[in-house]
């Protein structure tokens, strides 16, 4: 009683009238159970407000996150309109779900929406339907003193220009005429749609019987595995989804293959070693040599490590003649397969290690001591692969040579998110050739997280597909990307059908170019120097000062440049990066310049 006494005479609680004719009782924080006061310490004053501070961050962060639902991804910089539409389609549905769930009032768990699309691009309308592939060759028949004269107008222009304005424009645009032979003429001996320089009428060109190969990347032992995860990528796998690839295209263009021959490879270790295995597994099997032999088309499907093994097989099975090529014939006379023409080639190379895995696995305090201490030389062997220097790279890129001069199609695609193979080693960006296509697997998440960033390395893809240098961008912005080491990005990219249609109708669709191709050319890399991000900006200015880049992708690049503002990064990594980017906003709205070529930058 004695308590209830005090409370009431300490002057604790005081009751007022409200205009609503009702009594409130206030009752102060600082008030015990019996009526009491308490005293609070400066301690917990400190953390009342710490809580209230974190809930109205909580609150405002749930806020945010509802917001960020209800903002539409950025669409894909691309010319496919079904890309666009799969796009579109996810953002309503997306839109719906986030505003179903603030609206409804019933209980229960709101219906969650679909992911965005999986996206492999550039698509192959953007790779093939545009300039500078697009571009018909000029007539055979072209008088050869042409360029001849157009360089003697250009001369006599110059040597003798007059202060008229009227002279001025004429020479200005005698500059433009010759600036656009010239870009017709560029890229020419890129392989080219079959509908887009004609011929496509027979999609197989006689191909009855085709061989497919798969090989699998490398398998990490029981030890990695706790940390990895179990490895799910084999070469029945990459079989399977390239023969699903090409009864797709029967479908499609109504044709029919007399005979498809699977020939999964397995065997672990070493790249020598494995090459060795498999070598040896493919020849002690009779009835896969004569299918080998009697093929009018070899595909290649393999993942991760297997890329590198891939191409030193069929370097092999290439020089030793199991493999027909117009440079090499290949089997004695007395075998009835030497009777048939060459073989056509082509390798689909998934998230391939070319130049290594991320720099920081190597320094990983998780992953080092498993890799140092438990594995085998084979996972310290890739690490070699970040040196174009080393002993193991150039063994690889001489294969690799061997193989294209023999008219090879190489298709290399990396994966966004992947959290072992950066973007750059994944699309082998050091090595330049007509005949290596590079696409980017895009799983529908980390697109919808990074959206324009994902756009402008998409748009770096098409300048390499185009024969132009992407001036050491797709590098500096490849870890950045990077995915969790528990994620699942470097295994999702041989999961995606699109990717084994790629090779397909880059195979089938396709011509091989011009007759005779330069030679492989590779630039030195090292992956395991630390990149300076303060590039960034200079390798963007490089790449924009290039004629030809801003004459094919001009719309593209402004295309960018108005969607920076609205890019959100949401990691600190990505946040430094738009920094770094920020310049590609003091772009004008036009790029394609007239008049004579100036080294004066845009930016």
């Amino acid at each position: 009683m004695s308590s209830w006494t005090s409370f009431f005479s300490s002057g604790a609680l005081s009751v007022r009238n409200k205009p609503a004719e009702m009594e409130v009782m206030e009752v102060p924080d600082d008030v015990g159970e019996n009526g009491e006061k308490v005293v609070v310490s400066e301690q917990a004053k400190a953390e009342k407000d710490d809580k209230t501070v974190k809930d109205d961050k909580t609150t405002k962060d749930d806020k945010k996150q509802d917001k960020d639902k209800r903002k539409p991804d950025a669409l894909p910089l691309t010319n496919s309109p079904s890309a666009k539409r799969e796009t579109e389609k996810a953002n309503r549905e997306r839109l719906l779900s986030a505003s179903s769930t603030t609206s409804s009032t019933r209980p229960g768990t709101p219906k969650k929406p679909p992911p965005p699309p999986n996206l492999v691009l550039p698509t192959w309308g953007d790779t093939f339907h545009s300039a500078p592939r697009s571009l018909v060759p000029p007539p055979a028949s072209a008088p050869a003193a042409g360029k001849l004269q157009g360089a003697m107008r250009l001369v006599s222009g110059m040597l003798f220009e007059g202060s008229a304005k009227g002279k001025g424009k004429a020479r200005e645009g005698e500059w433009d005429r010759e600036r656009e032979r010239e870009f017709r003429a560029f890229g020419q001996d890129l392989p080219k749609a079959l509908d887009v320089v004609g011929g496509g009428e027979d999609v197989l060109h006689g191909a009855k019987r085709v061989v497919v190969i798969g090989i699998h990347g490398w398998f990490p032992g029981a030890m990695m595995r706790t940390v990895l995860g179990e490895p799910t990528g084999t070469s029945a796998k990459f079989v399977s989804m390239m023969v699903q690839a090409l009864e797709e295209f029967q479908s499609k263009h109504d044709v029919k293959f007399d005979k498809i021959t699977t020939m999964p490879l397995e065997g672990e270790g070493t790249i020598e070693r494995r090459v060795d295995k498999l070598y040896t597994n493919l020849k002690a099997n009779e009835e896969w040599v004569d299918d080998l032999h009697a093929a009018d088309v070899i595909f290649v499907a393999t993942h991760s490590q297997g890329s590198i093994v891939s191409t030193h097989l069929l370097d092999r099975l290439i020089r030793e003649g199991h493999i027909r090529t117009v440079r090499a014939p290949g089997l004695a006379m007395e075998d009835p397969a030497a009777a048939l023409g060459p073989q056509r080639i082509c390798c689909l190379a998934l998230c391939g290690i070319h130049l290594g895995p991320l720099r920081y696995l190597s320094t990983s305090s998780v992953l080092q001591p498993y890799i140092q201490y438990f594995e085998s030389t084979a996972a310290r062997e890739l690490f070699e692969f970040q040196d174009t220097e080393s002993k193991v790279s150039q063994a690889y890129v001489k294969a690799l040579r061997n193989v294209v001069n023999h008219g090879t199609k190489m298709v290399y695609v990396a994966s966004l998110n992947d959290q072992v193979v950066p973007i750059y080693s994944g699309l082998f960006t050091s090595a330049t050739h007509p005949l290596i296509l590079r696409a980017l697997y895009i799983d529908g998440d980390a697109y919808h997280s990074s959206d324009f960033l994902s756009n402008l390395l998409v748009l770096l893809l098409r300048v390499l597909n185009s024969g132009l240098s992407d001036s050491g961008l797709l590098a500096h912005l490849s870890e950045a990307t990077a995915g969790s080491l528990n994620g699942v990005g470097h295994s999702t990219a041989y999961e995606e059908i699109a990717t084994y249609s790629l090779a397909v109708n880059y195979l089938f669709l396709v011509n091989d170019g011009a007759r005779e191709h330069p030679d492989l050319e590779i630039e030195p890399f090292n992956g395991t120097h630390e990149r300076n991000d303060y590039e960034i900006p200079w390798a963007l200015r490089d790449l924009i000062a290039d004629a030809r880049v801003t004459h094919f992708f001009a719309d593209e690049i402004v295309q960018l440049r108005d969607a920076f503002r609205d890019w959100q990064p949401k990691t600190a990594i990505l946040r430094d990066i738009k920094r770094k980017l920020q310049p590609i906003q003091r772009l004008p709205s036009s790029l394609k310049k007239t008049g004579p070529p100036s080294s004066v930058s845009k930016l």
